[in-house]
């Protein structure tokens, strides 16, 4: 019996252990993941909604956004949109004029699958943006769907359409509660 004791604390000794340096290295690098998340964030406003020169922050009834200006005017937002995807969530951030159409979609982290939904980000030789993300420029989000707007990803439909369904839905919800 004072083997099994012994071979018990010995197992709890190195759980605590392994715990107790998993949460040092939380505390540690949660700060700079933040900073870079924040980071990458910053970079994605410029491209979802070229031509504003500032964003400022806000939210509205959960959905967080950032009013694009130019001079000082207004001239479109920048909404953070989810959605649920094959593998996991997507986070995204979508740049809209103040009507509602597609400046913009920059992915910010997925969890797809390489080689399948990962394609969301891919960039064909030759050209300077993701050609799944390029087809929603232009488009009105409020009417968006596959097939009929959007070319679904080959191998990839889910990815496609938790994408697009994610934005139409959330642009739509947000263009609603701030026009009230």
């Amino acid at each position: 019996m004072s083997q099994l004791i012994k071979f018990g604390l010995v197992l709890a000794t190195v759980t605590l252990t392994a715990t107790l340096v998993l949460a040092v290295t939380y505390e540690v690098t949660k700060p700079k993941i933040d900073e870079q998340f924040r980071l990458e964030e910053q970079n994605a406003l410029e491209v979802v909604l070229p031509g504003a020169d500032s964003f400022a922050e806000d939210a509205i009834d959960g959905i967080e956004y950032f009013e694009a200006l130019k001079g000082g005017r207004l001239i479109g937002y920048c909404i953070r949109v989810s959605g649920t995807g094959y593998n996991g969530y997507i986070r995204m951030l979508v740049g809209t004029d103040t009507r509602g159409i597609i400046k913009g979609v920059k992915i910010l982290e997925h969890h797809e699958t390489p080689g399948l939904g990962s394609k969301i980000n891919e960039i064909k030789p030759g050209e300077k943006e993701p050609w799944f993300l390029a087809q929603f420029k232009g488009k009105v989000a409020k009417t968006l769907m596959v097939k009929k707007d959007i070319d679904a990803i080959t191998g990839a439909t889910i990815s496609s359409k938790a994408i697009t369904y994610a934005i139409r839905d959330t642009v739509n919800e947000f263009l609603i509660k701030v026009k009230r």
